[in-house]
Order: structure tokens, then C-alpha cells, then sequence
């Protein structure tokens, strides 16, 4: 490299020059090197100035080879052409939240389940909470109620939007839809004519909360396109921050071996359908799912579990509980709860130990093990698993014999409060 060319990686360190060559320490000679090695980016001219004059200090002429560099230094008002982020932090304000820990303002939340779990239910909900100034389900209150609520129904469903509203008492006058305005037509957010339709509802309306229902109904492209995805969540994300608004996108999950409602585990957010873009544009994922019965397929009109899957902004909140109560009109009435846990699992040496307990405390008497184990064959307990019970038993099932080898052995409960050994151990799960 030639002494210019050393000079200017110097100040192209110091201004921060985008896109300049960053060559390594090793290629320059000194007194550069030195120089290199020990500025950094400033933020003005008088700071890059005083950063050379440090590194001058050390050095023989170094003064004179500072002056050299600051001519080479542009105009002060360049440094203000790249502010940090010291000087840019007035710009930015803290996150703010329609309800919170689950819908932030200005971001993108996303919310899935499988299809008839009843997202559409929820969403509207929430809207009726805004609109009516009641608390959100975890009784977080409403920001500002009263205010109006925009839901775009991709769907086509404006008339089960409306029996909904007016079971649930929402004042409509401040619940507003997009819907399309051509007949048997689709709202469709991957047009710039349908974008432009909502940007100007926003701005004439200004929602608290817009409901995009569902994202798969207003992607003519397709949810699973890339591009198409990315076109379509970016309008939405920009929207979200350009009114300071709460932005729901109802989603649907990729189908699963057991696929639809029926399917009782938990989702993640990279079980949304369609391109993995979409769970990463959104800075919060809530999901809805079937409360897990414990055995079996889960009732399809029990239960639910509410909850945020994915955050980028806060610890996550507890999960809430969600019971859907038909009250014979359009729409069921929803109530919250505490998330509903599956009962623990019954295993079979459990089952086995409680059955040894049964049939001592009934023979009223001490047993032979052999006429123990046919009785267990019998009820459904392999010899194995029958000792492997009466072993955890020990201290309220006794041996009765002089020794283990006495052919005369029997197995008896123990003397004192038959059964009690066994009643911490079952509570405790520690029976297997």
C-alpha cells in the first residue's frame, strides 16, 4: 500500500466511510499502523481530531503526522450524515402495548391454531373489550376504551360478523370491516389497490386494533410464497407503525399427522403454515389449542388453551384457560380461566400396587405368592409387574415365614394401619 492509500484507511476508520476496503493491520507501515490501531469510529470532527492527537503522543512528530491526517479529515457536517445510536436514541421510544405482553403497538402480532378452534371467537372479543372498555382476559385494562376497531375479513363472513357483534352486545358503531366491494369478490392484501383501501380506512378511522382474518384468505399468492408472504407482512408491519395500532394476522397451522382440531399438542411458532418468514416477521406469536384431556382425543367442544408462543419483547405471560359456553344465541359466550392441566397418567404399576392392597386387606389373611400371582394373572398383571409393586410396597406389604427360602412363606399387609405406607407414595407419584 502507498502512504496515501495508508492515510485514508485511517480516516475512512474514523468517519466510517461505507463500503471503504478494511485492510489488515499487517499490510500498513508505521507510523500508520500504529494509527490504525488505535482510532476508532468518531462522531464529529472536533472528536476525530482529539483521537489523533492521543495517539500522536507516542509517537516521534507525531504531532505533524496528526495535522497530516486531520487535512485528509472531511467537512465536520460529514460526521452528521452517520449518527450513532447514542444520537439517534430521542427518535425511539419505549414499546408500547395494547395489551400487555401479548399485542404490542406498531409491531406485527400473529395469532394460530387449527381451523374451527375459534380464532375468529377471540379475535372479536378482544375487540369487543376495546370497544366496551372491558379488561382484557388476563384483567389488564383496556388503554383506551371506547375506541374503534377495523377487522378485515378476507373470509367472507360480514353476516356471522354481524349475528356475533349483536349477541355479544359490541357497540358497531364502532367496529368497522373491510370487505370486498366487487360481488362473490376477495379482499386481497397482495394488491396495491387493496393496500391503498386500507391504509386510507386507517388513516380516517384510526382503529386501536386491526384484525387481518385470516392472512391464508388475503395472500392471492399464497401463505407459503416468500415473496408473496414478505410483501404482504411488510404492508402489515409498516401499517402497525405508521398509526402506533395494535395489528392481529389470524394464521393457520401446518397440518400434523394428526391433523385439525382433533390434535391436542401444544403449537410452536414454527408451526404457523406456509413460509418460516412469516413467525419471523411477527415480534409476538399467540396460539390456540385444545386443552390435552389426558387420554384419548380431546373433546372439540372443551376446553382451550390460550397463550403467547413467540416474544421478542418481555417475559412471557402465564398461559390462560378458555371455555367456550353455548348460551343458545349466535355466539357462545367466552369465559377465561386458568390453563386446564391433563391428570397425571395412571401407570400400570400403580394400578398394580393398589390392587395388591385390595386383595390382601380382602383375604383377611396372610397369602401364598404363588396364589398372589395367579390372582394378578387373572386381573391383568404380568408377574413382573406384580413384584416390581410388592417391592415398592415394602413396609405395608410384610413377608410371613421364618425365612425368604421358607416354603411356608405368605405375603400379609403389615400389622398396623394396613395400606397407610402406601397412601404417601401414590399421592407422591413415586409408585411405578
Amino acid at each position: 500500500m502507498t502512504e496515501a492509500d495508508q492515510m485514508q484507511a485511517i480516516v475512512d476508520r474514523l468517519v466510517g466511510t461505507p463500503g471503504a476496503p478494511r485492510p489488515p493491520i499487517a499490510d500498513l507501515d508505521e507510523p500508520w499502523r500504529t494509527f490504525y490501531s488505535r482510532v476508532r469510529r468518531a462522531g464529529s470532527f472536533t472528536a476525530a481530531e482529539m483521537l489523533l492527537s492521543e495517539v500522536a503522543k507516542d509517537l516521534d512528530d507525531g504531532n505533524w503526522l496528526a495535522r497530516r491526517l486531520v487535512e485528509l479529515l472531511p467537512p465536520g457536517d460529514a460526521f452528521a450524515a452517520y449518527p450513532s445510536l447514542l444520537e439517534m436514541a430521542g427518535q425511539f421510544s419505549p414499546v408500547d402495548w395494547l395489551w400487555p405482553a401479548w399485542i404490542p403497538c406498531g409491531m406485527l402480532t400473529l395469532f394460530g391454531a387449527a381451523p374451527g378452534a375459534g380464532k375468529s371467537l377471540v379475535a372479536l372479543d378482544l375487540a369487543r373489550r376495546i370497544i366496551n372498555g372491558q379488561p382484557f382476559p388476563d384483567g389488564a385494562l383496556v388503554p383506551c376504551p371506547g375506541s374503534r376497531v377495523l377487522i378485515v375479513d378476507a373470509e367472507g363472513t360480514p353476516g356471522l360478523l354481524n349475528q356475533r357483534a349483536q349477541a355479544w352486545d359490541i357497540n358497531r358503531h364502532r367496529l368497522f370491516l373491510m370487505i370486498a366491494r366487487e360481488p362473490d369478490g376477495l379482499v386481497d392484501l397482495a394488491s396495491p389497490k387493496h393496500q391503498e383501501r386500507l391504509l386510507k380506512m386507517c388513516y380516517n378511522l384510526q382503529p386501536e386494533l386491526v384484525v387481518v382474518d385470516s392472512l391464508a384468505a388475503a395472500a392471492s399468492r399464497g401463505e407459503t410464497s416468500i415473496e408473496g408472504a414478505r410483501a404482504i407482512l411488510g404492508f402489515l408491519a409498516s401499517l402497525a407503525r405508521q398509526f402506533d395500532l395494535g395489528l392481529v394476522v389470524i394464521h393457520h397451522l401446518r397440518k400434523r399427522a394428526r391433523s385439525g382440531l382433533a390434535s391436542a399438542s401444544r403449537p410452536a411458532a414454527d408451526d404457523l403454515r406456509g413460509s418460516s418468514h412469516i413467525s419471523a416477521a411477527a415480534r409476538s406469536v399467540l396460539a390456540l389449542s385444545l386443552a390435552a384431556s389426558g387420554s384419548g382425543d380431546p373433546d372439540l367442544n372443551g376446553p382451550r388453551r390460550f397463550e403467547v408462543v413467540k416474544t421478542n419483547l418481555c417475559p412471557y405471560p402465564p398461559p390462560l384457560g378458555l371455555l367456550f359456553e353455548d348460551t343458545g344465541a349466535a355466539a357462545p359466550l367466552l369465559r377465561y380461566t386458568a390453563p386446564l392441566e391433563p391428570p397425571s397418567p395412571v401407570f400400570q404399576g400403580d394400578l398394580c400396587a393398589r390392587w395388591l392392597l385390595d386383595f390382601l386387606a380382602q383375604a383377611g389373611r396372610p397369602v401364598r405368592p404363588a396364589e398372589v400371582v395367579a390372582a394378578a394373572r387373572q386381573a391383568g398383571f404380568p408377574r413382573m409387574t406384580l413384584y416390581r409393586a410388592r417391592q415398592a410396597l415394602a413396609g405395608s406389604v410384610v413377608d410371613v415365614g421364618n425365612s425368604p427360602r421358607d416354603p411356608n412363606k405368605r405375603w400379609a399387609l403389615a400389622a398396623s394401619s394396613p395400606g397407610e405406607g402406601i397412601a404417601g407414595q401414590w399421592d407422591s407419584g413415586t409408585v411405578r
